[in-house]
């Protein structure tokens, strides 16, 4: 099926840049050494696409005790160091954006700081010169604020936006705006992406190409 829309907004990680495996394996290893160990189902359904803040929450609620005092400064330096060294583009992102003709723009749980750095690293800022991460709004995903604000910025109704994702945090913060979501599923669960609201799941670019209609 090929999709009708006057605006495509992209999450970032696991869906522009490949960091969210990076991620999931940096905070997976923490929480092993804190004595809490997660199963990949968990990790997806509770931490991926989350915020930084939601993630330690969870982490304490299902460790039953508080993370050490500088559990989110030493992850960030982890996770900062490692995509300093290594950060790439997901496969076939850089076709994609040259064939896309209508506007664009990035909703991210992301910091600034982190979108910015990701972006200028793998040279796709001037793409996303429209973009907003979880310091923009009142509440980030899975509330649909900055699907919202995207769709307010481009000037597009968010029913006639849609959103690539690949989290559950993302897929329900887009389905909550009110705009379809194709959900990236190389890496989660193409089920938990269907029961969180994706209206469709593509394993590569090559397959959303078609989806788009381009």
């Amino acid at each position: 099926m090929t999709y009708s829309y006057k605006a495509i907004i992209f999450d970032c990680d696991g869906v522009i840049v490949d960091t969210e495996n990076i991620s999931n394996t940096i905070l997976k290893s923490m929480l092993s050494e804190c004595g809490l160990e997660l199963d990949d189902e968990t990790l997806h359904a509770k931490f991926t696409g989350f915020t930084n803040k939601e993630n330690l929450i969870n982490a304490e609620k299902l460790l039953g005790k508080p993370l050490p005092e500088n559990f989110d400064d030493d992850y960030r330096q982890r996770f900062h160091a490692t995509i300093e060294a290594d950060l790439e583009p997901i496969n076939g992102v850089r076709d994609l954006l040259g064939k896309i003709t209508t506007p664009i723009a990035m909703a991210t749980n992301a910091r600034r700081q982190e979108m910015n750095f990701k972006l200028d690293k793998i040279q796709l800022s001037e793409q996303f010169s429209t973009r907003f991460c979880v310091e923009d709004v009142e509440n980030g995903k899975p509330a649909p604020d900055l699907y919202l604000k995207a769709a307010k910025a481009l000037n597009v109704d968010p029913k006639d936006c849609l959103v690539i994702e690949d989290s559950i945090a993302g897929i329900t913060a887009g389905r909550a705006a009110g705009m379809r979501v194709l959900a990236f599923s190389e890496t989660l669960d193409e089920k938990m992406q269907a029961a969180a609201g994706a209206t469709e799941c593509f394993k590569t670019m090559k397959e959303l190409e078609g989806l788009l209609g381009l």
